[in-house]
């Protein structure tokens, strides 16, 4: 009972935080445009539409009307206080940019595949390609498409990919270590841009909070990973007096030596960053079909926008990080939009995402991610990891 009514405690408030995201986010969006006239009044309008003879208003009520630029509000920029609402945002759209970012984002899932399947050579699991591809495919319809957030996919694919070896406690862990990794770049990378940018722009504002988290995850992963004896026996002590220990045991296992096998390591790394570069040029190409100003100046920023995104995505709270991701982009991207071409932008990437992992939609109604069969795997030397 109690642990019931503490999920929802949890549930509740993931909700709440959702809901408050939202209201935040599109408190400033409306579904028609907008535009204030010189005199303060303001002009609700199923388009709105700049032309050379002037502003032409179209309504169902009033039908069409042309302003003369004279008559309408400019903001401190000198630009004309025109909001576009959704249904013209989307609408203006262009279908070739949108087109192009669901193809930049279909390298993806083919690089994850080859990441998991790189990764899981640290405890000697061969995988073919294919196989991997389809898990992944899979694991990606479920973090996408289903409520229970981000971490389905991952529950999926370490069930499934245990299948493939006896060492299941090692090939479930490889899964989430995976995982770890990736979010470990982007949460780097993220870091890195931050601190390197210039000051006074929107991310000079994390500036000191990525300051933080780059020092307390340096410390932390060189307390876990050392392999100085004052900071390993506590570590040990603690691991053999909890329940499962003998599990836990080849889960610290399995993580030490993904670092030992620098070579593996470094290649995950490397796809990863190759595969965050199309995930976030696949969200600069959506800017810029939404008539956002997207350019190679500010490219850099529309890539940490991304990646803090996805970082926010990952972590505990709503499921897929409703409404606080979309949070974190009309703060960080309102100087080369407007609330409905962010609020556009962040729909376009959660749609390009979900088209994507449309094949794992087939592969989980086929179950043909179940291995046919066992594939030898060549062993890996690596040393004796850590001392009992």
């Amino acid at each position: 009972m109690i642990n019931r009514r503490n999920k929802l405690l949890l549930d509740a408030l993931r909700m709440a935080v959702c809901g408050v995201a939202l209201w935040v986010v599109v408190r400033g969006v409306s579904l028609d445009d907008r535009m204030v006239l010189s005199e303060g009044r303001q002009v609700v309008a199923g388009t709105i539409e700049v032309q050379d003879a002037g502003i032409a208003v179209t309504s169902r009520i009033d039908g069409t009307r042309v302003f003369l630029p004279s008559e309408v509000a400019v903001d401190e920029n000198g630009a004309l206080e025109i909001r576009y609402g959704l249904k013209t945002t989307w609408g203006s759209s262009r279908t070739t940019l949108l087109l192009a970012a669901v193809l930049a984002f279909s390298i993806v899932p083919l690089l994850q595949a080859l990441r998991i399947r790189i990764l899981l050579r640290v405890q000697a699991i061969a995988v073919r390609y294919w196989d991997a591809l389809k898990v992944s495919f899979a694991g990606n319809f479920l973090n996408f498409a289903t409520p229970l957030g981000s971490t389905a996919g991952d529950v999926f694919k370490a069930y499934y990919l245990s299948l493939y070896t006896s060492r299941r406690t090692e090939a479930a862990t490889l899964v989430f270590l995976d995982r770890a990794v990736g979010l470990g770049t982007l949460l780097l990378v993220v870091s890195l841009i931050t601190v390197l940018s210039p000051t006074g722009g929107r991310l000079d504002v994390l500036r000191p909070y990525m300051i933080v988290v780059m020092a307390l995850s340096a410390l932390g992963a060189w307390v876990y990973f050392s392999r100085w004896p004052f900071l390993l026996r506590p570590w040990r002590r603690v691991l053999r007096r909890l329940p499962g220990a003998d599990h836990l045991r080849r889960i610290d296992d399995t993580a030490v030596r993904m670092i030992r096998c620098r070579g593996i390591f470094a290649k995950a790394v490397l796809i990863t960053l190759v595969l965050q570069v199309f995930a976030a040029l696949s969200f600069f190409v959506i800017a810029m079909a939404l008539g956002m100003n997207a350019t190679l100046g500010n490219a850099i920023t529309y890539y940490a926008s991304f990646s803090a995104g996805e970082v926010i995505k990952a972590l505990p709270g709503p499921p897929q990080g409703l409404g606080t991701m979309e949070l974190a982009y009309s703060f960080m991207l309102s100087p080369f939009g407007g609330p409905s071409q962010i609020l556009c932008a962040a729909f376009g990437i959660r749609l390009v995402m979900l088209l994507c992992s449309l094949p794992g939609l087939l592969v989980t109604l086929r179950g043909s991610y179940r291995p046919a069969r066992a594939t030898p795997a060549k062993p890996l030397s690596v040393g004796v990891l850590r001392p009992e």
